[in-house]
């Protein structure tokens, strides 16, 4: 524990959160704040903050990091509490409060040995936790062997014993009462949906970081502002072609020129062979991070990359209208969007995960090679496939011995519709256009 139980005031809030993301570059943080009436998590990793939650003592929901900044200045009577862990620990955690459950059994009702050993026996990369009030135990397995056991508020137990040491905690609590024991075999976790990194010379607060605007992208020509793009999505593409996200109608621009990638803890420019190249900062680059004020320069343009806070944002920056020559839009009087409409998903109900069907051919199955993989213990034994067949997309079961269900009728193939309630065993997925 890096730091005691205590209340603070929400002004001091944001130097406690920048002083723990500086720790993180060392090991993982959690930072706890909680009153009588809710509890919030904040995980910091790597000197980012990755992923928030709230709880009122049943349930915890995923909060976006701008909610999560809001909420704790509206927080009265708040406590705080710092926790240092290891990233195994760190991701468990991460799992168990993202996750639904394979098994959730009481630990009056299930042969705890036998479960083990089926996890041991497939090889299971599993987290197993034991919990009740007041009582929390976590293990964790790779590849079928356990690595680590977790106690409430306590450090992690020796690998060597681990199976045993959690077995014990188990078995010396349930003499007293039942535990809820619930296995997890899904353990890709998500990020917040609004994760940003933090810039290493960045000098406002953090709350205002996350309470502030995407990053914009700025065209200028001749040091004239001509339009700006917000940075939606994950991605933003500059060239000369129409399908791009910024069209820059100009021959000195190749026709898919550059793009720039959000990734987990930064912003990535990368040029795309361009025959021109591509300068950043009056600098020819292949591939570089991307910092606030950069200066991306293609052909005879500028683009500013900035991001806003609080506290140096107008509002009426992201609105500018302003007529770009030598700009393409896609029809007359029609703009071309900062990001391409996405594709179909699929969002899969016990993982509360969307899949987008971006290719044309999407496998779901119990195969390492499937692109949505059904894992775990009592996974389906079936290998479904999505088609895209023109802008239509058609499921086929292509073998296995469980069925498959849509909208509660079993089916081998069908077109597939808005909303339609797809069963595969026991996982079920929902079609979104």
């Amino acid at each position: 524990m890096l730091l005691n139980p205590r209340d603070f005031d929400p002004s001091e809030f944001d130097a406690i959160v920048r002083d723990y993301v500086e720790r993180s570059r060392k090991a993982p943080v959690v930072l706890e704040v909680f009153n009588e009436n809710i509890q919030y998590l904040l995980f910091i990793n790597e000197g980012q903050i990755y992923w928030a939650c709230a709880g009122d003592g049943n349930v915890f929901r995923p909060v976006r990091l701008r909610d999560f900044f809001l909420e704790i200045n509206r927080t009265q009577f708040p406590k705080i509490i710092a926790y240092e862990t290891d990233i195994i620990l760190y991701h468990s955690l991460l799992v168990y409060l993202q996750k639904k459950p394979e098994l959730k059994v009481s630990s009056a009702l299930v042969d705890l040995d036998e479960l083990l050993e089926r996890a041991e026996k497939d090889r299971y990369n599993a987290i197993v936790s034991a919990r009740n009030q007041g009582v929390f135990f976590l293990l964790r397995y790779q590849t079928g062997k356990a690595i680590a056991c977790y106690s409430l508020r306590s450090d992690r137990g020796p690998a060597s014993s681990a199976r045993e040491d959690f077995l014990v905690k188990v078995f010396t609590i349930t003499a007293k009462r039942p535990l809820e024991i619930d296995l997890f075999t899904d353990l890709a976790v998500t990020n917040a949906e609004d994760v940003r990194s933090i810039p290493s010379d960045y000098a406002g607060s953090i709350s205002s970081f996350y309470l502030s605007q995407p990053p914009r992208l700025v065209v200028r020509l001749k040091g004239r502002p001509l339009k700006t793009y917000p940075f939606a999505g994950s991605e933003v593409s500059v060239g000369r072609l129409p399908e791009n996200d910024i069209v820059i109608d100009n021959l000195s621009v190749s026709r898919r020129h550059a793009v720039i990638t959000s990734r987990k803890d930064c912003y990535v420019l990368r040029d795309l062979g361009s025959k021109n190249g591509t300068l950043l900062n009056e600098k020819p680059v292949s591939e570089a991070k991307l910092s606030n004020g950069d200066v991306i320069v293609i052909g005879k343009y500028e683009i500013l990359f900035q991001i806003p806070t609080l506290e140096a944002s107008h509002p009426e920056d992201l609105d500018q209208t302003v007529v770009i020559p030598h700009f393409r839009n896609q029809a007359a009087g029609a703009r071309k969007p900062a990001c391409p409409a996405a594709p179909p998903r699929l969002f899969r109900k016990s993982a509360m995960e969307e899949y987008p069907l971006d290719k044309e051919r999407t496998v779901i199955g119990r195969g390492k090679d499937s692109d949505i993989r059904l894992t775990g213990i009592f996974a389906p034994r079936v290998t479904v496939e999505v088609l895209r067949k023109g802008s239509e997309y058609v499921l086929q079961k292509i073998d296995g011995r469980n069925k498959v269900t849509i909208n509660g009728e079993e089916m081998e193939e069908k077109t597939l519709e808005r909303e339609d309630l797809i069963a595969i065993g026991s996982e079920e997925f929902v079609f979104k256009d």
